[in-house]
């Protein structure tokens, strides 16, 4: 990382009340590698700054807007109204810190060109239309690869 200040932005589990926002900031941003994960992504975001304080590039400012999501299980699936609900103050509280930290940032007053980076993978109402059902995408777990004992295996087939 070479950034002097860092926001992220994500579902947490902090065993709160589905919805409610938690903002951690600087050293109360969990830097350790340990076995329960914070984040519904898994890989990373304490590995992620727990190796960048080990090389010595941790940015000098952070800050870590979370929301307690409604359902952990459900991975690849969408937001829930009551965190979807925290998504204006979420921004809000991340443009407050730019302010505090000297970063000057103004309303768009244009559309973007293109979405360049990611199309609109993005965007709530793509990904809402076009995402498939949870059994076809098996976001809960496949019975057809769950076995419930090793007598439930067919390993001749």
């Amino acid at each position: 990382m070479d950034a002097h200040r860092l926001i992220v932005f994500d579902a947490v589990d902090y065993g709160k009340k589905p919805g409610e926002m938690v903002i951690a900031k600087d050293d109360e941003v969990p830097r350790f590698m340990g076995v329960k994960k914070m984040s519904l992504h898994q890989t990373g975001f304490q590995e992620v700054i727990a190796c960048a304080s080990l090389t010595g590039k941790l940015p000098d400012s952070m800050a870590l807007i979370g929301v307690q999501p409604e359902h952990l299980e459900d991975f690849g699936g969408s937001l829930r109204d009551c965190v979807k609900t925290q998504i204006p103050t979420a921004l809000n509280i991340a443009l407050e810190l730019m302010v505090q930290w000297g970063i000057p940032y103004a309303p768009r007053t244009s559309p973007l060109p293109c979405r360049c980076i990611n199309g609109d993978v993005l965007d709530m109402d793509n990904y809402e239309t076009n995402r498939p059902s949870a059994e076809l995408a098996c976001r809960f777990g496949d019975e057809r690869f769950l076995a419930k004992s090793v007598g439930d295996l067919n390993l001749c087939a």
